[in-house]
């Protein structure tokens, strides 16, 4: 396949198969009763139950790698961070396609070594778990919309000592990936909701997978937000060319982070929060499991293979408990952290720089060797969004990005916000961001192009990918 059709074989739609079932939860709980015989951590995962989804949900390569850039926005701060943010995209064009209906890898992304692989899996997983998270959210809360945002982000204002760290340690590696935020309005109340999200992916057999979801339920369980566990979803994704399969879980927990007025919303919005300075907690032993009589039959865990990159270090994990008198903050943090990914991937990081607390924007010295994760160099602070059509009346503000080919041919990924959306952003004004960023993807569904990879998402952040001449 040429690297035109290969592009253009991104925006077909595909199914994606997904799994929520007493036999999945069966086969994780055994594998995380067995490995809880040497490894005390497993002792502390959140019980999963299933969801209903499935067998199918449709997407697209291109939603996946979407999804994918938007999450993985904030990971990157260095001076080449504005290329550095459209890798996603550019590494992973040639991954994904559909085969006989089913998403599925390209024969070139199967052919890879192991360590490569492990990557690969990695980085997809995040993009399929999104989608698959997303979708089940959906039909749990039809009238919501959720936003994902980095843990380690939104962590790092409030804890100093488990939030950043470069170190494989016990805290950063049983620490949840994202927070998936959600937002309803209905005229007379504005409401929040906060899901942990755990992303897992392997080149490995199924029952990798069961491992990898049983800890998963051990990082899901490492938020807490006034002394209760919020709700968590969980998403191991099987990777083989034939077909990918999601498998999801779903750990229950407290709902609502805010509910309020919507003037009462605006204005606390509005409030810059604060850096505060508060430590995790070791999980108690009173919060430790035991399990009931698990189906002996079901999938072992694999005992074959490389061993696990994500194996969980023994010792209760630490928990970070945000206080109920700070359900406030913990809003303002998140809903922030939403704006702030948005801007950046249009490619506007001196707004986003304003969206982010003193800590997460590296103001402080570091004293523990920890990240900066909005170290920006003045030389390249400011934005570099510019205007670009998408359809009839709708326009974007963002980021073009483009890679040389073979045959005089060039790559062409951009990334950016809806034009009103990005005027809000700039102006401070979440809210209504939040409300309005559903309205527009609805507008777009009436009038988007036939032609082109393109990929609206919810949150109003576009992802277009073409390959033109170079003389264009």
């Amino acid at each position: 396949m040429d690297i035109e059709s290969l592009v253009r074989s991104l925006s077909e739609p595909s199914r994606l198969v997904v799994e929520s079932s007493f036999r999945v939860v069966d086969a994780v709980e055994k594998y995380a009763k067995e490995a809880s015989r040497t490894n005390d951590a497993y002792r502390y995962g959140k019980a999963p139950t299933i969801v209903t989804i499935g067998p199918t949900v449709r997407t697209s390569p291109a939603q996946v790698l979407h999804e994918l850039g938007v999450a993985t926005t904030l990971l990157t701060a260095s001076p080449l961070a504005q290329v550095a943010r459209h890798w996603a995209h550019v590494r992973y064009c040639a991954t994904l396609n559909r085969q006989r209906g089913l998403l599925g890898l390209t024969p070139s992304a199967q052919n890879l070594v192991y360590h490569h692989k492990v990557t690969q899996s990695e980085q997809l997983g995040i993009g399929l778990a999104l989608v698959v998270a997303k979708r089940v959210l959906q039909r749990q809360h039809p009238r919501w919309t959720f936003f994902a945002v980095d843990a380690e982000v939104a962590l790092k204002a409030g804890f100093i000592d488990g939030a950043g760290v470069v170190a494989r340690t016990s805290k950063s590696q049983k620490r949840p990936d994202y927070f998936l935020v959600g937002h309803h309005s209905s005229g007379r109340h504005s409401r929040m909701k906060i899901v942990v999200l755990e992303c897992k992916g392997t080149h490995q057999s199924p029952g990798f997978a069961y491992g990898q979801l049983a800890r998963a339920a051990v990082q899901v369980r490492t938020l807490a937000v006034g002394g209760r566990r919020p709700p968590a979803l969980m998403v191991a994704s099987h990777l083989t060319e034939r077909r990918i399969t999601s498998y999801v879980l779903d750990p229950p927990g407290d709902d609502e982070l805010w509910d309020g007025d919507p003037d009462d919303f605006e204005g606390m919005l509005r409030d810059r929060p604060e850096d505060h300075s508060w430590r995790t907690r070791p999980a108690d032993a009173d919060e430790a499991r035991t399990w009931p009589a698990v189906d002996e039959n079901a999938g072992p865990p694999d005992a074959t293979g490389p061993v696990p990159v994500d194996e969980l270090l023994p010792g209760a994990p630490e928990v970070f408990d945000v206080p109920e008198e700070e359900r406030g903050w913990f809003t303002r943090v998140l809903t922030r952290a939403v704006a702030a990914t948005a801007l950046l991937f249009a490619g506007d990081s001196a707004t986003a720089r304003d969206y982010a607390t003193p800590r997460q924007r590296g103001d402080e010295e570091p004293s523990n060797g920890q990240l900066r994760l909005f170290e920006l160099d003045p030389s390249w602070a400011a934005s570099t969004a510019t205007s670009r059509e998408l359809a009839n009346d709708l326009h974007a503000r963002g980021t073009l990005y483009r890679a040389p080919l073979p045959n005089g041919k060039v790559l062409e990924v951009f990334r950016g916000v809806e034009s009103g959306l990005y005027r809000q952003l700039a102006d401070g004004q979440i809210a209504a961001y939040l409300r309005t960023a559903p309205l527009v993807r609805r507008r777009w569904l009436r009038s988007r192009p036939r032609d082109g990879v393109v990929s609206l998402g919810r949150d109003g952040t576009i992802l277009t990918i073409r390959v033109t001449d170079r003389r264009d």
